[in-house]
């Protein structure tokens, strides 16, 4: 097997984080917040999100969210190729 090229690793999670953060966003903006409840007890059963979702979220929080995801997440990717090429 080959090794992983880290920083491409660490690129690729980060722009998928991205993805899946604003696909989120989208889905939140296109359901309501009625629908998104059911949507949300459906996927993680035994929890209520009855109360806890907020739908008034401001646009600059969501692209800090993105930006943070980005980050997090791409520093993840680059530890576990790391770890990867390591053991290898």
């Amino acid at each position: 097997m080959e090794k992983l090229n880290q920083k491409e690793f660490g690129i690729a999670a980060g722009l998928t984080s991205v993805a899946v953060y604003l696909g989120c966003f989208l889905i939140m903006m296109t359901l309501g917040k009625d629908s998104l409840v059911k949507l949300s007890n459906l996927l993680f059963h035994g929890m209520d999100f009855t109360h806890i979702i907020r739908m008034d979220i401001p646009m600059v929080e969501t692209l800090i969210g993105a930006i943070v995801s980005f980050v997090f997440w791409g520093i993840t990717g680059y530890l576990i190729a790391l770890t990867y090429n390591k053991l290898k």
